[in-house]
Protein backbone atom coordinates (compact mmCIF):
# COMPACT_ATOMS: atom_id res chain seq x y z
CA UNK A 1 0.00 0.00 0.00
CA UNK A 2 2.72 2.33 0.90
CA UNK A 3 5.01 1.29 -2.09
CA UNK A 4 1.83 2.05 -4.12
CA UNK A 5 1.03 5.60 -2.34
CA UNK A 6 4.57 6.59 -2.88
CA UNK A 7 4.51 5.52 -6.65
CA UNK A 8 1.24 7.66 -6.85
CA UNK A 9 2.72 10.72 -5.17
CA UNK A 10 5.93 10.65 -7.90
CA UNK A 11 3.91 10.28 -10.82
CA UNK A 12 1.60 13.32 -9.66
CA UNK A 13 4.85 15.47 -9.01
CA UNK A 14 6.48 14.01 -12.23
CA UNK A 15 3.05 14.93 -14.33
CA UNK A 16 3.07 18.56 -12.23
CA UNK A 17 6.87 19.52 -13.13
CA UNK A 18 6.03 18.44 -16.74
CA UNK A 19 3.00 21.08 -16.75
CA UNK A 20 5.38 23.50 -15.24
CA UNK A 21 8.42 23.39 -17.81
CA UNK A 22 6.19 22.89 -20.83
CA UNK A 23 6.32 26.32 -21.71
CA UNK A 24 9.04 29.14 -21.73
CA UNK A 25 8.48 32.95 -22.70
CA UNK A 26 11.29 34.01 -24.95
CA UNK A 27 11.07 37.90 -26.41
CA UNK A 28 7.28 38.06 -25.08
CA UNK A 29 5.84 34.71 -27.12
CA UNK A 30 5.14 32.02 -24.95
CA UNK A 31 7.05 28.69 -26.99
CA UNK A 32 5.67 25.00 -26.51
CA UNK A 33 9.01 24.05 -25.41
CA UNK A 34 8.00 20.39 -25.16
CA UNK A 35 7.17 20.00 -28.57
CA UNK A 36 10.07 22.31 -30.46
CA UNK A 37 12.62 20.36 -28.27
CA UNK A 38 10.81 16.71 -30.25
CA UNK A 39 11.11 18.55 -33.48
CA UNK A 40 14.61 19.25 -32.69
CA UNK A 41 15.15 15.36 -31.48
CA UNK A 42 13.94 14.57 -34.47
CA UNK A 43 16.05 16.64 -37.00
CA UNK A 44 19.00 15.08 -35.46
CA UNK A 45 17.68 11.91 -35.73
CA UNK A 46 16.15 11.58 -38.81
CA UNK A 47 17.47 14.35 -41.08
CA UNK A 48 21.18 14.29 -42.54
CA UNK A 49 21.33 16.92 -44.55
CA UNK A 50 20.70 20.85 -43.87
CA UNK A 51 17.87 21.50 -46.44
CA UNK A 52 16.42 18.12 -45.32
CA UNK A 53 16.38 19.78 -41.28
CA UNK A 54 15.14 23.30 -42.58
CA UNK A 55 12.20 21.44 -44.51
CA UNK A 56 10.83 20.10 -41.32
CA UNK A 57 11.33 23.29 -39.43
CA UNK A 58 9.33 25.38 -41.91
CA UNK A 59 6.64 22.12 -41.89
CA UNK A 60 6.89 22.07 -37.83
CA UNK A 61 7.50 25.79 -36.95
CA UNK A 62 4.99 28.30 -36.73
CA UNK A 63 6.62 31.96 -35.67
CA UNK A 64 10.09 33.24 -36.27
CA UNK A 65 10.76 32.86 -32.49
CA UNK A 66 9.94 28.69 -32.75
CA UNK A 67 12.44 28.35 -36.09
CA UNK A 68 15.34 30.23 -34.15
CA UNK A 69 14.56 28.34 -30.91
CA UNK A 70 14.51 24.73 -32.79
CA UNK A 71 17.88 25.52 -34.34
CA UNK A 72 19.40 26.22 -31.42
CA UNK A 73 18.16 23.61 -29.57
CA UNK A 74 19.21 20.98 -32.65
CA UNK A 75 22.78 22.23 -32.47
CA UNK A 76 23.55 23.23 -28.79
CA UNK A 77 21.78 19.87 -28.01
CA UNK A 78 22.90 17.38 -31.22
CA UNK A 79 26.82 18.17 -31.57
CA UNK A 80 29.56 17.73 -29.81
CA UNK A 81 32.53 20.53 -29.48
CA UNK A 82 35.31 19.45 -30.84
CA UNK A 83 37.82 19.32 -28.26
CA UNK A 84 40.92 18.20 -30.54
CA UNK A 85 39.94 19.73 -33.82
CA UNK A 86 40.20 23.03 -31.58
CA UNK A 87 43.81 22.12 -30.50
CA UNK A 88 45.02 21.05 -34.03
CA UNK A 89 44.04 25.22 -34.69
CA UNK A 90 45.60 26.75 -32.24
CA UNK A 91 48.73 24.87 -33.40
CA UNK A 92 48.08 25.83 -36.91
CA UNK A 93 48.05 22.52 -38.11
CA UNK A 94 44.84 22.89 -39.63
CA UNK A 95 43.05 26.41 -40.89
CA UNK A 96 40.10 25.71 -42.56
CA UNK A 97 36.82 25.26 -40.75
CA UNK A 98 34.51 21.97 -41.78
CA UNK A 99 32.17 21.84 -45.18
CA UNK A 100 28.40 21.44 -44.03
CA UNK A 101 28.09 18.43 -44.60
CA UNK A 102 30.64 16.98 -43.21
CA UNK A 103 30.16 18.87 -40.17
CA UNK A 104 26.10 17.17 -40.02
CA UNK A 105 28.09 13.91 -41.23
CA UNK A 106 30.13 14.39 -37.77
CA UNK A 107 28.05 15.72 -35.64
CA UNK A 108 31.13 17.99 -34.32
CA UNK A 109 32.62 20.65 -34.77
CA UNK A 110 34.01 24.23 -33.55
CA UNK A 111 32.54 27.57 -33.24
CA UNK A 112 32.81 28.64 -36.58
CA UNK A 113 31.38 25.57 -37.65
CA UNK A 114 28.02 26.06 -35.50
CA UNK A 115 27.93 29.96 -36.72
CA UNK A 116 27.71 28.43 -40.17
CA UNK A 117 25.39 26.00 -39.33
CA UNK A 118 23.39 28.00 -38.12
CA UNK A 119 23.20 30.91 -40.61
CA UNK A 120 22.72 28.43 -43.27
CA UNK A 121 19.56 27.23 -41.57
CA UNK A 122 18.15 30.77 -40.76
CA UNK A 123 19.08 31.48 -44.71
CA UNK A 124 16.86 28.68 -45.93
CA UNK A 125 13.98 29.25 -43.57
CA UNK A 126 14.27 33.66 -44.75
CA UNK A 127 15.48 34.56 -41.35
CA UNK A 128 18.07 37.32 -41.35
CA UNK A 129 21.36 36.09 -40.07
CA UNK A 130 25.26 36.98 -39.53
CA UNK A 131 28.00 34.91 -38.69
CA UNK A 132 29.99 36.95 -36.64
CA UNK A 133 33.85 36.85 -35.84
CA UNK A 134 35.83 38.37 -32.82
CA UNK A 135 36.61 37.81 -29.09
CA UNK A 136 35.05 35.47 -26.35
CA UNK A 137 36.47 36.52 -22.94
CA UNK A 138 37.63 33.65 -20.38
CA UNK A 139 38.41 34.41 -17.12
CA UNK A 140 41.34 36.47 -17.30
CA UNK A 141 41.79 39.33 -15.91
CA UNK A 142 43.40 40.60 -19.38
CA UNK A 143 42.57 40.42 -23.06
CA UNK A 144 42.13 36.39 -23.54
CA UNK A 145 43.75 35.84 -26.49
CA UNK A 146 46.79 37.07 -28.54
CA UNK A 147 46.83 40.54 -29.96
CA UNK A 148 45.59 40.36 -33.49
CA UNK A 149 43.85 36.92 -33.56
CA UNK A 150 40.05 36.94 -33.09
CA UNK A 151 38.93 33.46 -31.35
CA UNK A 152 35.73 32.88 -31.28
CA UNK A 153 32.41 33.07 -33.87
CA UNK A 154 29.02 33.11 -33.37
CA UNK A 155 25.39 35.26 -34.72
CA UNK A 156 23.33 37.86 -34.71
CA UNK A 157 19.63 37.29 -35.55
CA UNK A 158 16.47 38.89 -36.49
CA UNK A 159 13.25 38.07 -35.35
CA UNK A 160 10.06 40.25 -35.48
CA UNK A 161 12.35 43.08 -36.88
CA UNK A 162 14.66 43.33 -34.00
CA UNK A 163 18.09 42.20 -33.92
CA UNK A 164 19.82 40.03 -30.83
CA UNK A 165 23.10 38.09 -30.72
CA UNK A 166 23.20 34.35 -29.89
CA UNK A 167 26.13 32.11 -29.09
CA UNK A 168 25.28 28.41 -29.82
CA UNK A 169 28.77 27.09 -28.78
CA UNK A 170 28.15 28.64 -25.34
CA UNK A 171 25.15 26.58 -25.41
CA UNK A 172 25.84 23.27 -25.89
CA UNK A 173 25.51 20.08 -23.97
CA UNK A 174 28.22 18.02 -25.36
CA UNK A 175 31.83 18.01 -25.77
CA UNK A 176 34.37 15.18 -26.89
CA UNK A 177 35.83 15.72 -23.41
CA UNK A 178 32.96 14.33 -21.53
CA UNK A 179 34.03 16.30 -18.66
CA UNK A 180 33.07 19.61 -19.70
CA UNK A 181 29.49 18.03 -20.17
CA UNK A 182 26.79 20.47 -19.09
CA UNK A 183 23.63 18.65 -17.63
CA UNK A 184 21.29 20.42 -20.09
CA UNK A 185 21.07 22.72 -23.10
CA UNK A 186 22.42 26.89 -21.95
CA UNK A 187 19.47 28.95 -23.25
CA UNK A 188 21.29 31.69 -21.25
CA UNK A 189 22.79 32.58 -24.43
CA UNK A 190 19.63 32.52 -26.83
CA UNK A 191 18.09 35.88 -27.31
CA UNK A 192 20.40 37.47 -25.12
CA UNK A 193 20.30 41.35 -24.04
CA UNK A 194 22.95 43.02 -26.23
CA UNK A 195 24.88 44.95 -23.22
CA UNK A 196 25.08 41.58 -21.13
CA UNK A 197 25.66 39.74 -24.43
CA UNK A 198 29.08 42.50 -24.72
CA UNK A 199 30.28 42.19 -21.22
CA UNK A 200 31.62 38.11 -22.86
CA UNK A 201 32.07 39.00 -26.85
CA UNK A 202 33.48 41.66 -28.60
CA UNK A 203 32.66 41.20 -32.35
CA UNK A 204 35.21 42.72 -34.95
CA UNK A 205 32.72 44.55 -36.79
CA UNK A 206 31.24 46.87 -34.20
CA UNK A 207 27.72 47.07 -36.36
CA UNK A 208 26.98 43.29 -35.00
CA UNK A 209 26.99 44.64 -31.60
CA UNK A 210 23.58 45.53 -31.94
CA UNK A 211 24.02 48.94 -30.13
CA UNK A 212 24.12 52.53 -30.69
CA UNK A 213 25.94 52.97 -28.25
CA UNK A 214 29.02 50.43 -29.37
CA UNK A 215 31.38 49.44 -26.82
CA UNK A 216 35.62 50.02 -28.16
CA UNK A 217 38.16 47.53 -27.99
CA UNK A 218 40.09 49.55 -25.17
CA UNK A 219 36.99 49.10 -23.17
CA UNK A 220 36.49 45.26 -23.67
CA UNK A 221 40.02 44.91 -23.06
CA UNK A 222 41.15 46.94 -20.09
CA UNK A 223 37.59 47.49 -18.01
CA UNK A 224 36.01 44.73 -17.73
CA UNK A 225 34.07 45.28 -14.82
CA UNK A 226 33.81 49.63 -15.38
CA UNK A 227 32.02 49.11 -18.39
CA UNK A 228 28.62 51.75 -17.91
CA UNK A 229 25.66 50.10 -18.94
CA UNK A 230 23.61 52.14 -21.23
CA UNK A 231 20.18 52.21 -20.86
CA UNK A 232 17.45 49.71 -23.17
CA UNK A 233 17.32 53.04 -25.50
CA UNK A 234 20.40 52.13 -26.86
CA UNK A 235 19.24 49.38 -28.67
CA UNK A 236 18.50 50.06 -32.43
CA UNK A 237 15.11 49.97 -34.82
CA UNK A 238 14.64 47.72 -37.23
CA UNK A 239 15.65 50.29 -40.29
CA UNK A 240 19.91 49.46 -38.62
CA UNK A 241 22.71 49.41 -40.72
CA UNK A 242 22.38 45.10 -40.32
CA UNK A 243 18.61 45.63 -42.30
CA UNK A 244 20.35 47.67 -45.27
CA UNK A 245 23.27 45.45 -45.41
CA UNK A 246 21.09 41.98 -45.61
CA UNK A 247 19.44 43.71 -48.50
CA UNK A 248 22.96 43.12 -50.65
CA UNK A 249 25.06 40.20 -52.05
CA UNK A 250 26.77 37.81 -50.18
CA UNK A 251 30.17 39.02 -51.00
CA UNK A 252 29.34 42.83 -50.55
CA UNK A 253 28.02 42.07 -47.18
CA UNK A 254 31.28 40.68 -46.17
CA UNK A 255 33.48 42.93 -47.39
CA UNK A 256 31.38 45.72 -45.75
CA UNK A 257 32.75 43.97 -42.25
CA UNK A 258 35.76 43.72 -43.56
CA UNK A 259 35.82 47.26 -43.89
CA UNK A 260 34.04 47.96 -40.52
CA UNK A 261 36.47 45.74 -38.57
CA UNK A 262 39.15 47.32 -40.17
CA UNK A 263 38.32 51.06 -39.18
CA UNK A 264 37.22 49.54 -35.71
CA UNK A 265 40.55 48.30 -34.36
CA UNK A 266 43.72 48.80 -36.36
CA UNK A 267 45.26 46.96 -34.15
CA UNK A 268 44.48 43.83 -35.62
CA UNK A 269 46.93 42.79 -38.30
CA UNK A 270 45.19 42.32 -41.80
CA UNK A 271 41.61 41.96 -40.79
CA UNK A 272 40.55 42.51 -43.76
CA UNK A 273 42.18 39.35 -45.06
CA UNK A 274 41.25 37.56 -42.10
CA UNK A 275 37.30 38.12 -42.27
CA UNK A 276 37.26 37.00 -46.02
CA UNK A 277 39.65 34.28 -46.12
CA UNK A 278 37.01 32.54 -43.72
CA UNK A 279 35.05 32.54 -46.10
CA UNK A 280 36.80 31.58 -49.55
CA UNK A 281 39.31 28.97 -48.17
CA UNK A 282 38.29 26.62 -49.96
CA UNK A 283 40.04 28.50 -53.17
CA UNK A 284 43.40 29.17 -51.31
CA UNK A 285 43.50 25.90 -49.29
CA UNK A 286 45.12 23.19 -51.08
CA UNK A 287 44.14 20.35 -49.15
CA UNK A 288 40.92 21.73 -49.18
CA UNK A 289 40.72 21.44 -53.02
CA UNK A 290 41.07 18.27 -52.48
CA UNK A 291 38.24 17.26 -50.93
CA UNK A 292 35.89 20.20 -52.73
CA UNK A 293 34.92 20.48 -56.67
CA UNK A 294 36.04 24.15 -57.83
CA UNK A 295 34.06 25.78 -60.34
CA UNK A 296 35.08 29.27 -62.27
CA UNK A 297 32.23 31.08 -59.75
CA UNK A 298 34.53 29.80 -56.69
CA UNK A 299 37.69 31.46 -58.25
CA UNK A 300 35.54 34.59 -59.78
CA UNK A 301 34.21 35.46 -56.08
CA UNK A 302 37.46 35.40 -54.39
CA UNK A 303 38.49 37.76 -57.15
CA UNK A 304 36.13 40.02 -56.39
CA UNK A 305 36.79 39.91 -52.64
CA UNK A 306 40.53 40.90 -53.30
CA UNK A 307 39.34 42.99 -55.55
CA UNK A 308 37.29 45.26 -52.89
CA UNK A 309 39.77 44.83 -50.42
CA UNK A 310 42.71 46.17 -52.38
CA UNK A 311 40.36 48.90 -53.62
CA UNK A 312 40.01 49.80 -50.13
CA UNK A 313 43.40 49.55 -48.67
CA UNK A 314 44.55 51.92 -51.55
CA UNK A 315 42.10 54.53 -50.84
CA UNK A 316 42.79 54.19 -46.79
CA UNK A 317 46.40 54.13 -47.45
CA UNK A 318 46.44 50.62 -45.93
CA UNK A 319 49.60 48.83 -45.01
CA UNK A 320 51.99 48.05 -48.41
CA UNK A 321 52.57 44.33 -47.41
CA UNK A 322 48.26 43.77 -47.80
CA UNK A 323 47.79 45.30 -50.59
CA UNK A 324 50.85 43.17 -52.31
CA UNK A 325 49.07 40.39 -50.84
CA UNK A 326 45.43 41.08 -52.43
CA UNK A 327 47.36 41.58 -55.51
CA UNK A 328 49.20 38.29 -55.60
CA UNK A 329 45.85 35.85 -54.64
CA UNK A 330 44.12 38.29 -57.48
CA UNK A 331 47.00 36.93 -60.08
CA UNK A 332 46.97 33.42 -58.68
CA UNK A 333 43.35 32.99 -58.63
CA UNK A 334 43.02 34.21 -62.07
CA UNK A 335 45.53 31.51 -63.33
CA UNK A 336 43.88 28.55 -61.56
CA UNK A 337 40.54 30.27 -62.61
CA UNK A 338 42.01 30.07 -66.57
CA UNK A 339 42.88 26.42 -66.28
CA UNK A 340 39.56 25.25 -66.06
CA UNK A 341 37.36 24.77 -68.75
CA UNK A 342 34.54 27.34 -69.34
Amino acid sequence: MKKSLLIISLLFCALFAFGQNRTAVFLGEQLDTIRLNKIARQASKEERSWDKVAHLLEDSCGTETEKVYTIYTYIAGSYKYDMNRLKLIYKREIRNELYLPEVIKKKKGVCGDFANLFVTLCDSLDIGCYRVSGYSRTFSVFHPVKKGYYNHAWNVVRVNGRWYPLDVTFGMQHFTNKKLDQERINYDFLFTDPVKFGIIHLSADPTFQCLNNQRSYKEFRYKRFLWKIPDSNNIPLSDSILNNRLKKDWKDQLLDEAFAAQKFNPKVKGAGVKLLEVRINKVIDKKAKKKQVLHRKDYEDAIYLYQGLQQNLLENKGKKKYIKYTRYRIWKLGQERDKLKK
